[in-house]
């Protein structure tokens, strides 16, 4: 097995200043990498920075990625500090409600879109012609649930655009086959983050849909740093052009059946703090109020 060492390789993670991204930047920085970390505001990055720089090299940049002009300045900044950039993850992804999809606001599926996906090819496009340039390179897509095409519900509008950075990288990868840029596609499976453990859920059905949920969580949750780990070991290990990995296995809910049998007979395990946030399912001020005969 072919080893990518990853000391002194330049990486940069897409909204890393908390969650996933936050766990990807850690566990890169224990392989020795050198770490870009991004996110909206000033304040978030300040604070990353200041649990992250004692851990190894690394810098925070400012960066929306629904925002073409700021991505490819990214690029440039990274460049100008690091002198090169070997590593792209593109992780910026969120789903800000929960529930049945005909009750949700379309601002919600437009806001997830312009994250989720417009994001990633705006960064794709901008990253990948660097890379290209170069005949070098390493894109890492962050899948989620939706990305293999089975019904997402309750966060079937999230599943969506995941749906469409599964295609998206698919196709990315055949168009792309030697150029000499790699593509990674990596599915985490469900991770305790505040999108998990902190959901908005919309409407009376979503708020029945979810009534298990913190079950759910106990069951297939894991650690943020347990997914982000495997991506490092991955991106260390492998070195094929295209690669999809998914964390979450057919026998994964066994096993966390078997995991809380034991915890409940040991009296050692706890379910994760977990949080619904309710609005009202939406109603369009287009929509009629007359009964359909």
């Amino acid at each position: 097995m072919k080893t990518r060492p990853l000391k002194e390789k330049v990486v940069v993670i897409t909204d890393s200043t908390h969650g996933f991204g936050y766990a990807i930047a850690e566990a890169m920085l224990e392989a020795e990498a050198t770490v870009a970390i991004t996110g909206r505001s000033k304040e978030a990055i300040t604070h990353a920075l200041n649990s992250l720089q004692p851990k190894g090299r690394v810098s925070g940049f400012i960066l929306d990625v629904r925002q073409e002009e700021q991505v490819y300045k990214l690029v440039e900044d990274v460049l100008k500090e690091f002198g090169h950039i070997d590593i792209w993850v593109n992780n910026a992804g969120y789903s800000n409600a929960a529930g049945p999809m005909m009750d949700m606001d379309p601002q919600d599926a437009l806001d997830m879109f312009l994250s989720n996906d417009l994001g990633i090819f705006y960064c794709t496009q901008a990253i990948t012609h660097y890379m290209s340039t170069r005949r070098q390179g390493l894109l890492v897509n962050i899948y989620g649930n939706g990305s293999f095409l089975r019904p997402a519900s309750p966060t079937g509008l999230y599943g969506a655009t995941k749906a469409w950075v599964t295609s998206f990288t698919r196709s990315l990868a055949k168009e792309l086959k030697g150029s000499g840029v790699q593509i990674l596609g990596f599915s985490p499976g469900m991770l305790l983050t505040d999108m998990l453990t902190s959901p908005n859920v919309v409407g009376e059905r979503g708020r029945d849909m979810l009534k298990n949920f913190d079950f759910v969580l106990r069951l297939l949750g894991q650690p943020p740093k347990y997914a982000a780990d495997k991506l490092v070991q991955t991106i260390a290990h492998d070195e094929k052009d295209f690669m999809e990995v998914r964390l979450f296995k057919p026998w994964t809910p066994l096993l966390g059946l078997t995991r809380i049998g034991w915890e409940n007979l040991t009296k050692t395990g706890q379910t994760p703090e977990f949080e619904l946030n309710y609005r009202p399912a939406y109603k369009s001020r287009y929509a009629s109020n007359r009964k359909h005969e």
